[in-house]
């Protein structure tokens, strides 16, 4: 059934262009997307006017990223470049960035076929001569129309470590790297690596301990990025949180947008998408929801909820 229809981040699907809104109180026109639910989405023209959208047109998007609340962010194929493909650059200028342990990252600034220009980060500038030279560049990622380019090899010198995969490293050193704290951390053959000291408070990180983190992805640079174990909950284990309140809002195609807010046991708000038993429950506020750790994302645990459909004791606390 079409109301059974569960959107996954990384799904291409066909979307129909059925019209073009103003957004309440600004001048910024949208297409009306409809999806294999056949509920409307919106997409921002400003940032698409060289894909040549019309209403009326079926687009092939994927879905990019679904919030706490169940919104959906949808990024549409690209006319000319696929993510994962690599193509020919010409190189407009170069640029040096600081890295935060000192060092000089060199940038490409490249030229795509629209004429607009981004960056990618290379290893070494020798050799490159701007308005003459090419690169091979990967789109790794497109989002919100801007590509996002790296050069494969730039992650040689990390190449040991296998992203999902948990290692040892010693916390070395706190730093400040544009205008923001991070402990640096070293791996077991000598790279270093950065965690935002802001995003752990409640770790009770200190100098020279050694901490397990699991590798999440590599960054365009070839910088990994880390997140350690968290100090109580677990990947993949169910926990009870105490309730906070069940937020709602109505989008302007009447859809409702609902999340539920939980505490973790540092205090912590953290934001759960309901199920639709629990949006439907009128007097839905129990003392404490059951849910699964997806995964702990800068420190805090990402849920799922687990509450059971139809549990009558839910129902009667919900009551209460």
């Amino acid at each position: 059934m079409i109301s059974d229809f569960e959107y996954k981040e990384g799904q291409r699907l066909p979307f129909q262009v059925v019209n073009k809104v103003v957004m309440p109180g600004t001048d910024e026109e949208h297409f009306v997307l409809v999806g294999p639910d056949e509920r409307k989405h919106l997409l921002p023209e400003k940032d698409y006017a060289l894909y040549n959208i019309t209403v009326g047109q079926t687009i092939t998007c994927t879905v990019d990223k679904i919030n706490c609340s169940g919104k959906i962010f949808l990024e549409p194929d690209h006319p000319y470049y696929k993510p994962g493909e690599r193509y020919d650059f010409l190189v407009l200028r170069l640029s040096y960035q600081q890295t935060f342990m000192g060092g000089v990252q060199p940038i490409a600034w490249v030229r795509d076929l629209h004429g607009l220009e981004w960056p990618c980060p290379i290893d070494q500038s020798e050799g490159i001569e701007p308005g003459y030279s090419y690169l091979a560049c990967r789109v790794e990622r497109i989002r919100k129309a801007e590509l996002q380019l790296s050069l494969p090899g730039l992650n040689s010198r990390l190449s040991f470590l296998k992203k999902g995969r948990t290692y040892p490293f010693k916390l070395t050193d706190i730093k400040t790297f544009e205008g923001q704290e991070f402990f640096i951390l070293k791996d077991i053959i000598g790279n270093f690596h950065r965690l935002p000291v802001d995003n752990y408070p409640n770790h009770g990180f200190k100098i020279n301990q050694e901490i397990q983190a699991t590798i999440i992805h590599f960054d365009l640079a070839g910088e990994s990025m880390i997140e350690p174990l968290h100090p109580v909950y677990v990947p993949g284990k169910n926990y009870s949180f105490r309730f906070v309140q069940l937020e709602k809002k109505i989008d302007l195609f009447g859809k409702v947008e609902a999340a539920i807010l939980v505490e973790d046991v540092f205090g912590n708000i953290i934001k759960v998408k309901p199920d639709l038993w629990q949006i439907e429950e009128p007097n839905y506020q129990p003392d404490q929801i059951l849910c699964k750790v997806y995964k702990i994302k800068k420190g805090r645990p990402v849920l799922i909820s687990m509450e059971p459909k139809n549990d009558e004791s839910n129902l009667e606390k919900s009551k209460k």
